[in-house]
């Protein structure tokens, strides 16, 4: 038996069968406006019938652009909220009809292979996470490529490169206010990562709060977690295993905060009864957890998707503001591990 070769469906295919040029079916497929509905509808109906499957790679080897979005993390805070940012930023892409690539650039990556990886996939933007967002070597070579850059919570502007942020100063204010509104004076407070600049923020407002208030924080009541479930254990750990402990304390993001409610566990400690906890996101496991986290909601999908949508506006020739940041809103959100401190 003789085996007969398909051939590819191509773009030229899709075209013909919808009766408009390949510019159109392009324009269609790209998800661009101002495309008559009729030739839309054709060209959709044309690409079903054909079963049509664009290939991405070779789309940009044809121009200086691909259409894939660079999602591009540094060691992110919580599997949870580097997930969040790829549902944010693929739900825009695919309304745009673009690919996402994931990528991982730590600290000590080299400039070389950074260029290399740009240089092959030529991607048509790029959303950079904390602390991404503020490596000077990735910047710079972004810059040099010409690759319109979006960023997430970053420390300072950088000229042309827009970003999206939530105000971390004020929202880890309004929770330290919340545990002191409590009666709460012996607070203790779980940093992240000190390379984010969310993660400054969040404690330079307990600090500043703290000190505004007219209380006293021991030094070793402030330990360092990086936005880890494990470094929260560590940091719970010294926290809680003092004679002289606190009755809060506030980490910096949930994985951590759901550590210091199993070490608090471990020590039978009771929360909120002995101690209160609260955190900072409100990812998924927030909610489950027992006792159920007090946080700070933050809309780390919505960020992404911003920040992708920017960059697709910057794709078309749209002018978008690079020196002011889109500052969204956050939420608190009360749930039972918080209560008024014991009484001694």
């Amino acid at each position: 038996m003789t085996s007969k070769k398909v051939s590819k469906i191509t773009i030229s295919d899709v075209a013909r069968v919808a009766g408009v040029s390949v510019t159109t079916v392009s324009r269609v497929l790209n998800g661009e406006r101002y495309v008559r509905e009729d030739k839309k509808r054709a060209v959709l109906e044309a690409s079903a019938k054909l079963d049509y499957q664009p290939n991405v790679y070779a789309r940009s080897l044809a121009g200086d652009r691909s259409y894939l979005l660079g999602l591009l993390f540094d060691e992110a805070p919580g599997g949870e909220y580097l997930s969040g940012m790829q549902r944010g930023a693929m739900r825009q892409c695919k309304e745009a009809g673009l690919h996402l690539v994931v990528e991982h650039f730590g600290r000590s990556t080299a400039l070389d292979e950074i260029e290399s990886f740009l240089t092959k996939l030529k991607l048509s933007g790029a959303i950079l996470t904390p602390p991404a967002c503020d490596n000077k070597v990735l910047l710079a070579a972004l810059e040099r490529k010409n690759v319109p850059t979006a960023r997430i919570s970053p420390s300072a502007p950088y000229p042309g490169m827009p970003s999206v942020k939530i105000n971390d100063f004020e929202a880890a204010q309004e929770m330290t206010e919340h545990l002191i509104a409590l009666g709460h004076k012996r607070i203790g407070f779980i940093a992240g990562d000190p390379e984010h600049a969310d993660s400054r923020e969040r404690l330079k407002a307990f600090r500043e709060t703290i000190a505004a208030r007219k209380l006293s924080v021991p030094e070793d009541w402030i330990q360092t977690g990086g936005y880890l479930f494990e470094g929260g254990l560590d940091a719970a750990m010294k926290i809680l295993s003092q004679s002289r402990r606190p009755t809060a304390i506030f980490a910096a993001n949930d994985d951590m905060a759901a550590a210091v409610i199993v070490v608090a566990d471990r020590l039978k400690i009771k929360v909120p009864d002995e101690l209160s906890v609260v955190g900072f996101d409100d990812t998924p496991m927030a909610s489950v957890l027992s006792p159920a986290l007090t946080t700070m909601r933050q809309p780390v999908e919505e960020m992404a998707k911003i920040a992708a949508g920017l960059l697709i506006d910057m794709q078309k020739g749209k002018k978008v503001a690079s020196e002011t940041p889109v500052v969204l809103d956050v939420e608190f959100v009360l749930r039972s591990s918080t209560a008024s401190p014991p009484q001694v």
